[in-house]
């Protein structure tokens, strides 16, 4: 006969242990890169009562990452906040960057990136294209799919998670993030500061209508010097472009018109070196073939390579009467 419990009932009628929430891997991704950035600026940072705030935040962060968010309802509004908020605080971290990166190196590391790229090329790959390609339209182009950039995560997210894929909108975004990551710690153990820093911006009306105006206005206000290698620019959007083919057609095809035009455009308008770009470019393809094994690492659904666009399974969308509590 069965044991039972103190009440006099069967234990193997008793009801399972309740469910413990966990964070999932992209906030695990987010605190891990807090507490990295957060233990560089507790070691390294001088005088300590200048970066207290800094470490007080990168704390705060930590502790929502792993402790407060997974405590979010699953459904309706608490649920699109939990998949959305770390797409919310990507500018804030980038914004930092100027000051984590000097404190490990004092300066910037151009003069390398410069070396590689004039043994590479005969004469700076922003002046050869310029004068390759002086089309205007082709111009406006080019620095429009430049800001289109940051539009390529909602673009993909946004088709993914109206449709209800969460499963897949989480793995995108846990790859992504981790790209992301991984570019802004390159920017802080190596910082570079591109050509936007170092040569004479042309005047925009003669470089274009609109959007050249755009970028110029766009970088004096918000870009942060020594993120520069690799480019973060060329990384994310060739990550998100492949996971579109991976698990959206449509979306794919779309960025086609713009990713290309994009990496091209960080060349061409000197917002970048050419090395930066095809670092990056690598770098895209890297997060796209770890992103499987990364999310799964922490705890993650498995994606092979069969998780194909419409091959895999949906979820009801949050708030719908279908969506697992």
């Amino acid at each position: 006969m069965g044991k039972n419990n103190e009440r006099g009932v069967p234990l193997s009628s008793e009801a399972p242990a309740p469910h413990r929430p966990r964070p999932r891997p992209h906030e695990l991704l987010t605190a891990g890169y807090l507490v990295v950035t957060g233990f560089l600026v507790a070691t390294l940072g001088t005088p300590p009562t200048a970066w207290w705030p800094v470490l007080a935040a990168h704390g705060l962060g930590v502790v929502a990452a792993v402790a407060l968010l997974p405590l979010l309802d699953t459904r309706g509004w608490q649920s699109v906040v939990r998949d959305w908020l770390p797409v919310a605080v990507l500018p804030l971290l980038y914004t930092e960057i100027p000051r984590l990166n000097q404190l490990i190196s004092t300066g910037y590391h151009d003069h390398a990136i410069r070396a590689v790229e004039f043994a590479v090329f005969q004469a700076p790959p922003r002046i050869t294209l310029r004068q390759l390609l002086p089309w205007r339209p082709f111009v406006e182009y080019l620095h429009f799919s430049y800001v289109a950039y940051y539009l390529l995560l909602p673009i993909l997210g946004g088709a993914l998670y109206l449709r209800g894929r969460l499963r897949e909108f989480r793995f995108m975004l846990a790859t992504v993030l981790a790209t992301f990551y991984a570019c802004y710690l390159c920017f802080i153990i190596y910082p570079v500061a591109g050509p936007w820093y170092r040569v004479p911006h042309p005047d925009m009306a003669s470089v274009g209508l609109f959007f050249p105006a755009l970028v110029h206005d766009l970088l004096v206000a918000g870009a942060a010097k020594g993120a520069a290698f690799p480019s973060s620019h060329v990384a994310v959007a060739v990550v998100i472009w492949l996971l579109a083919w991976r698990l959206t057609r449509p979306v794919f095809w779309l960025l086609a018109a713009i990713v290309p035009a994009l990496a091209l455009g960080t060349v061409y308008g000197g917002f970048h070196y050419a090395v930066d770009s095809a670092a990056g470019a690598l770098v895209g393809v890297a997060g796209f073939l770890g992103g499987p094994y990364v999310h799964r690492f922490l705890g993650g659904d498995s994606f092979d390579s069969a998780a194909s666009a419409g091959s895999v399974s949906r979820e009801p969308h949050p708030g719908h009467p279908g969506h697992p509590g």
